[in-house]
């Protein structure tokens, strides 16, 4: 089964088990636990963790849930999905987030990056990515994201970005800019979130410190305070307190959801489990909306609270990995 169970993590890591590979996965976690430790620590190791503190903090927490027995919990969704169930779907995405304590770190990388060229990282879906810009700012990349930055900062240290990014900021008088294509980020040194997804609302989140939001349309800018979310529409941007928490709380390995319509939390599930999912043109799937956490659950596990929750119903297509939902 050894020789098994490492195929089934390699195809998770890649997005290509079906539903009934990732059951298998979860339950011989589950029942062999000693050895998937055995196997996570091998996997640290060679990933090359390098003592990075939010991510030994993520493992410990991980290896304390596997310690103890799955939960049975009552089916609400807010209950189910914060319950402590063994799961092990996010240990898998952690061992993509080193990216890059490999790719910084790297001999002959840094010989080629004496001088300054275009670089690129790309998260495919069902994976989030850490790494250390030039200017030793740290950046978590979401699933489906990508940031093209220069391997060396000169004037400006500007970054470009599509998709969605948690930026933690080096203070220093050469300004951070972060470019997409509705708008523009500009800082010196704070902590803070952006969503640039396509056809997607542009959405900037101020963790620490004070950041300028300018639409590339009008030129409109805004100074955000800690606490507050910027969105860009058409000509108008706005601003409004949001939990900073909830919004970032994709770095840690959570998705959490505050009474948010299935249209928007499909595009995220997608993403987070790289999945499609295709709803009914039926304006009733629009009106449903949810409320919990999901942490650490399969996609299968999922798909049933949905439905348990809402007057939904759902058919998979094994072979393509997508979903049709509609209406009861």
């Amino acid at each position: 089964m050894e020789k098994t169970f490492q195929h089934l993590i390699l195809g998770f890591l890649k997005g290509k088990l079906t539903l009934f590979e990732e059951k298998q996965l979860f339950e011989w976690a589950k029942n062999n636990r000693k050895q998937f430790l055995d196997e996570q620590n091998r996997l640290e190791g060679q990933l090359q963790f390098d003592g990075n503190p939010e991510t030994s903090k993520r493992w410990k927490q991980l290896q304390a849930r596997i310690k103890k027995q799955e939960g049975i919990a009552t089916p609400t969704l807010i209950t189910i999905l914060n319950r402590n169930a063994i799961k092990i779907a996010a240990s898998f995405l952690i061992g993509i987030i080193i990216t890059s304590l490999v790719f910084l770190k790297s001999s002959p990388l840094r010989e080629q990056l004496q001088y300054s060229q275009e670089l690129s990282i790309k998260t495919p879906y069902g994976a989030k990515t850490h790494f250390i810009l030039p200017d030793s700012s740290s950046v978590w990349i979401n699933s489906g994201s990508e940031l093209s930055f220069p391997s060396k900062f000169g004037k400006t240290r500007t970054v470009s970005l599509k998709g969605e990014a948690y930026f933690d900021v080096v203070k220093d008088k050469i300004p951070f800019i972060v470019k997409t294509d509705l708008g523009n980020v500009k800082v010196k040194g704070t902590a803070f979130n952006v969503k640039a997804y396509e056809n997607e609302a542009f959405e900037t989140t101020l963790v620490r410190g004070i950041v300028t939001v300018r639409s590339s349309d009008t030129g409109k800018e805004i100074t955000l305070k800690p606490g507050e979310q910027s969105g860009i529409c058409g000509n108008m941007i706005s601003v409004k307190p949001v939990d900073t928490k909830t919004i970032t709380s994709w770095i840690i390995g959570k998705l959490i959801f505050n009474n948010e319509p299935l249209p928007s939390i499909a595009h995220r599930l997608e993403r987070w489990y790289n999945v499609k999912i295709q709803l009914d043109n039926d304006e009733r799937l629009s009106e449903i909306w949810y409320t919990g956490t999901i942490e650490m659950e399969s996609f299968s596990e999922v798909l049933q609270l949905l439905k348990t929750t809402a007057p939904i119903q759902y058919t998979y297509n094994d072979k393509t990995r997508t979903i049709h939902i509609k209406h009861k």
